[in-house]
């Protein structure tokens, strides 16, 4: 269970994980021995599971964001296994959940444009036992977080 000051940690180390555990003890009015256990407590828990620098996709020339809607017509152990290890190894693909309903899995890729992504559909449809459902192309940003609630 999270009490206030954890839950003040992992709000302040989500907007800035850069944050020394002085500047954190500061923000907090607690003193570096405490803040600095319970990060630790937080690491071992597998609250905080890592830390990352976040890039800008846009920067890097991969700024257009599809999601790409996945059905699996043979659903079984061995397709789901299959498909699951080859979108770990596609490097465009960010996210990838598996879900219920008519929609079995929902990508969010990032490309550098359409082109790009026709390839990607080109390689999406060697793989025997899926089938492109739908994709949507996002137009921009509404919101975009990283930050997990935490109260």
């Amino acid at each position: 269970m999270l009490d206030s000051t954890d839950q003040q940690i992992l709000q302040l180390l989500q907007q800035n994980a850069k944050l020394t555990i002085k500047e954190l003890a500061e923000m907090l009015n607690l003193t570096t021995s405490p803040v600095f256990e319970r990060i630790k407590r937080l690491e071992k828990d597998g609250v905080i599971s890592g830390y990352v620098a976040l890039v800008n996709p846009e920067k890097t020339g991969r700024g257009q964001v599809v999601f790409c809607n996945i059905s699996m017509p043979i659903y079984t152990h061995e397709n789901i296994d299959t498909f699951e290890q080859i979108v770990q190894n596609m490097s465009e693909v960010i996210e990838c959940y598996h879900l219920a309903g008519t929609v079995d899995y929902q990508l969010k890729v990032y490309v550098k444009d359409i082109k790009e992504y026709d390839g990607f559909l080109r390689r999406m449809a060697e793989i025997p036992s899926i089938k492109v459902h739908s994709s949507t192309v996002v137009l921009h940003h509404v919101k975009y977080t990283t930050a997990v609630p935490v109260d």
